[in-house]
């Protein structure tokens, strides 16, 4: 029995909500960008994810925090987090029709939930698994778990279920689709690279007029040369380093950094900033809605993503990387991953080495030297985002790997 009707149509499936706290994250507005692209290419998509609802705060998530106070083990913490929002899709999977020509989880939790819930309703629907990270390696880079411990192992052995369950597998940078390779023996042939896509009608360049404007709006001085940093606060962002850069940028008092995000690593930044005398120099405005962050990007200069490697994760194809490409600014980015991909030094940005603070205060101070570099680097950004990153090109690139991956059957 499949799970196909006539109207093509497509589950996608998280784990966490893609509307969540106004949107905030590279998976949330790729999934919601993908619903809509789809749409326009005539495919009804559909989103399973958790919600924090009413009953799922009451009698889940608030009595498990509780619980979870009780525990000494970070890692059976962050296990027992996972496994009640696991848990949660699980419950609404169960009360969703799944009568789908495809289903797209986006991440690993939600292959094995989805996975199971076919497998036990007897249904074959093509499923496509698109991995924007390293799950397990991401947990350990954040410090959740240790790499010697058996949640370690029992992570990976869910990575590796689900990437055996997928008939197909989307992965938003060419490292990534190395990764499931080498580490769970999936054949080239399953697997696409697909990098991440942005909208290039919301994301634009602005005049100087809108630019003054937004920097009015924001509360950002009008005459300050503004280094946009929109990264979550986590080790394998990098963003210790863009602030180090600061120090030596101190001489020119026109350099000002913002950091648009919030994560595990905010107080040891305010650490940071108050450590250097930075607190003039460095604004952190925590976690910024995306509804509201094209306002960020019009106020800025230029856009900086100081990623670094941590425990073995590598930066994908960053989202907030290419929204500041297609709004026309200078990208200044480090040689990893998906970033070192997407970018061509001097051509449409400027890549430094990882962990660097010096490489990127001189990046910096070479934009505020050359305002014709600047400009002819934003131009050449923004046609390349406009060409290789449009959502709708995007989604029609994921159409047709759901059709292949329906064409050529299971793995």
């Amino acid at each position: 029995m499949t799970g196909k009707s006539n109207a093509r149509s497509v589950l996608i499936v998280s784990v966490d909500d893609p509307w969540k706290g106004g949107g905030v994250g590279g998976k949330h507005t790729h999934i919601r960008q993908l619903q809509k692209g789809l749409g326009a290419n005539g495919v009804q998509a559909q989103v399973a994810c958790v919600k924090k609802t009413p009953s799922f705060k009451f009698l889940h998530l608030y009595p498990g925090a509780l619980r979870r106070r009780l525990m000494k083990d970070k890692g059976d913490r962050f296990a027992h987090y996972v496994k009640q929002y696991d848990e949660q899709l699980r419950r609404n999977l169960r009360r969703t029709d799944l009568d789908f020509t495809w289903v797209n989880p986006h991440d690993v939790v939600a292959a094995n939930a989805i996975g199971e819930r076919l497998s036990k309703d007897g249904k074959t629907v093509p499923m496509i698994l698109t991995l924007h990270g390293y799950f397990t390696r991401e947990a350990a880079s954040d410090a959740e778990i240790s790499e010697a411990s058996e949640h370690f192992k029992h992570y990976m052995e869910i990575e590796r279920k689900a990437c055996e369950r997928a008939w197909r597998i989307v992965c938003v940078d060419s490292r990534i689709g190395e990764y499931v390779k080498s580490t769970f023996g999936v054949r080239a042939e399953r697997i696409t690279v697909i990098p991440n896509a942005v909208d290039v009608e919301r994301f634009h360049p602005v005049s100087e007029e809108q630019k003054t404007v937004a920097r009015q709006e924001l509360e950002i001085p009008k005459d300050a040369f503004i280094i946009l940093c929109p990264r979550r606060l986590v080790p394998k962002n990098g963003v210790a380093f863009a602030v180090k850069a600061m120090k030596e940028l101190d001489r020119n008092r026109k350099a000002l950094l913002i950091l648009a995000g919030d994560g595990p690593e905010r107080r040891s930044i305010e650490d940071l900033v108050k450590a250097e005398g930075l607190s003039e120099r460095v604004l952190i405005r925590g976690s910024v809605q995306h509804r509201i962050i094209d306002r960020y990007y019009a106020a800025a200069d230029a856009i900086v993503i100081p990623s670094v490697l941590s425990a073995g994760v590598e930066e994908a194809t960053s989202l907030s990387m290419l929204e500041g490409m297609a709004t026309g600014k200078p990208v200044i980015v480090t040689d990893l991953g998906g970033l070192k991909e997407t970018v061509r030094h001097g051509e449409t940005g400027l890549i430094v080495r990882q962990g660097e603070p010096e490489a990127i205060s001189r990046a910096v101070e070479k934009l505020m030297r050359d305002k014709e570099l600047m400009l002819g680097l934003g131009t050449a950004a923004r046609d390349y985002v406009q060409r290789n990153h449009s959502s709708l090109a995007h989604a029609r690139a994921v159409l047709a790997d759901y059709e292949r991956a329906e064409a050529d059957g299971p793995r």
